[in-house]
């Protein structure tokens, strides 16, 4: 690997959602970029452990912590989809959105906030949803686009006192295992014909189409953005 991209050696880097999916994709390229990885993850402990493996092979340190939920740099992956109408929504499923897409990323965050090295980098993980709406996502949506909110929040209060910057991706649809493996097939057709109408390209997009956004909002070059929601869906919902 070209020492070019080691634009975060010694760096460390906590990846939340990191055995699979877009975390696991973010967690690879940010080592690739010379960070060294701590991943979250739920009960994907074998995945979890064969993407430490492909870390360390990378030459960087890397770790996994079990969470009872479903970023120094943050990036806040891990996440809860099976949403419902409003009229079959109930406390329970609104309370597991509720932990997953916001307490969890929140209190995480806190905790870190003292272990803050030199400039650190943080990125959230909203969903194109969370502005253009959709049946079935009451809960999804609410806690997605509340943490666009406290993106700006953190911006504000993280930034000159801790020399913070704090910023958040909104992907569309991507070709992860889980939105493959749960999706209904009538409903990956109709996403396959409208991703051919996006501005940048006529698919679904790739793990490593997010992942490179993500990583270049973790580097030095990305000092001068902050508290910014970034269009991470190939121009399916501008913001």
């Amino acid at each position: 690997m070209s020492s070019i991209l080691k634009f975060l050696q010694g760096r460390v880097a906590i990846v939340t959602g990191g055995s699979r999916g877009i975390g696991a994709g973010v967690a690879l390229e940010l080592a690739k970029r010379g960070a060294n990885v701590l991943i979250t993850y739920n009960q994907a402990s074998t995945q979890a452990t064969l993407v430490i493996n492909q870390l360390k092979e990378l030459g960087v340190e890397a770790e996994g912590v079990q969470l009872g939920a479903t970023s120094t740099l943050l990036s806040t992956n891990a996440g809860a989809g099976d949403d419902s109408l409003l009229c079959d929504l109930t406390n329970e499923l609104w309370d597991k959105f509720l932990d997953c897409n916001l307490r969890f990323p929140i209190f995480l965050v806190k905790e870190a906030v003292p272990h803050f090295g030199t400039a650190p980098r943080i990125v959230n993980i909203s969903s194109a949803i969370a502005r253009m709406g959709g049946s079935y996502s009451t809960a999804y949506c609410a806690t997605k686009a509340a943490l666009e909110g406290v993106t700006e929040i953190w911006a504000q209060e993280l930034g000159q006192k801790h020399g913070a910057t704090v910023n958040c991706v909104n992907p569309g649809p991507v070709k992860t295992d889980m939105w493959l493996r749960d999706t209904e097939q009538a409903v990956l057709d109709e996403w396959d014909t409208k991703m051919k109408e996006i501005p940048a390209g006529i698919r679904i997009a790739e793990v490593d189409d997010i992942a490179q956004i993500v990583a270049f909002l973790s580097e030095e070059g990305s000092r001068w953005s902050t508290g910014s929601t970034v269009n991470a869906n190939g121009g399916l919902c501008f913001v």
